[in-house]
């Protein structure tokens, strides 16, 4: 999380709700004073008032248990806020049937986060959030998916051969001029450019698939670990090396989402249309 996400301490603490009711009560107060005393009880009451409130401000936003409790407030509205984000984008691209995994993943995440208040496991909630944010990495995941399904309904590869083995005709068949034959070249070396890479995105969306489906395994195996011995005093040490694997099943995935531009539907190489049509167009000027 950035810093400019964070909630700063001094102003979580005078929105949190015990200070508002202490300063709705020391308000009230101050008004009941003003009515034997008129203004002179009220002004008591309000010094008071401003006396506790710059000593709260002085003290309890150094206190560390207060600046655990904003830092985990502010963990959780971001990632309720990515939540919300992720899943409006995947509903804009089409959707992912690997959603409903994410959904069965939240849901072990949030018994876990159960069993991390009860005393009698050594699981921390720290250790849980670690988790749930790679349920959110998950969706992230889904997203690519999405956006991948969508650009799968063009089949760019058929399309880009079936240019190619016309410039790879008319190259064959002669009697160009110097121009026209440098540009259908280059026309076929982008078009044979464009085959290579959709052949690698297809590996890419082979391993985003692969992890799509390991990772919900994986979080399963956690999840019934730490059912059947919630006490085991390396606990901790096992959640590390599970969430270890987590992370090396969502990192081999990231290459997806960088290669998204070369892979979509939109991605035949302009310039190779635009060389080929330019040849074409002289080669029939020439033929009048």
């Amino acid at each position: 999380m950035s810093s400019s996400q964070r909630t700063p301490y001094w102003l979580a603490a005078l929105k949190h709700p015990v200070n508002t009711a202490l300063s709705l009560g020391l308000l009230t107060v101050s008004l009941g004073l003003s009515l034997p005393w008129g203004a002179d009880g009220l002004g008591l009451g309000l010094l008071a008032l401003a006396a506790v409130e710059l000593v709260g401000l002085v003290i309890v936003p150094s206190l560390p248990p207060f600046r655990a409790w904003v830092d985990k407030r502010d963990r959780v509205n971001a990632r309720h806020a990515r939540h919300e984000q992720l899943s409006q984008e995947i509903a804009s691209h089409g959707g992912s049937p690997h959603v409903e995994r994410y959904a069965q993943m939240c849901s072990r995440v949030t018994s876990l986060y159960r069993m991390a208040g009860d005393s009698s496991t050594a699981l921390t909630e720290r250790e849980v959030e670690q988790l749930d944010d790679l349920t959110l990495d998950y969706l992230r995941m889904c997203l690519s998916d999405a956006v991948m399904r969508g650009g799968a309904k063009v089949d760019l590869t058929s399309a880009v051969s079936h240019k190619l083995r016309d410039v790879q005709r008319r190259l064959d068949a002669g009697g160009l001029g110097r121009d026209d034959e440098q540009q259908l070249r280059q026309a076929k070396a982008d078009y044979e450019e464009a085959i290579a890479r959709q052949s690698r995105m297809e590996a890419r969306r082979s391993a985003l698939e692969a992890s799509l489906v390991s990772m919900p395994v994986r979080l399963e195996e956690v999840y019934q670990m730490v059912m059947s011995s919630p006490r085991a005093g390396n606990l901790g040490q096992m959640l590390e090396e599970s969430v270890s694997k987590l992370r090396l099943a969502e990192e081999a995935a990231l290459d997806v989402e960088h290669a998204l531009g070369p892979a979509r539907h939109d991605a035949v190489p302009a310039r190779a249309q635009e060389a080929a049509a330019s040849a074409q167009r002289r080669a029939v000027g020439q033929s009048k």
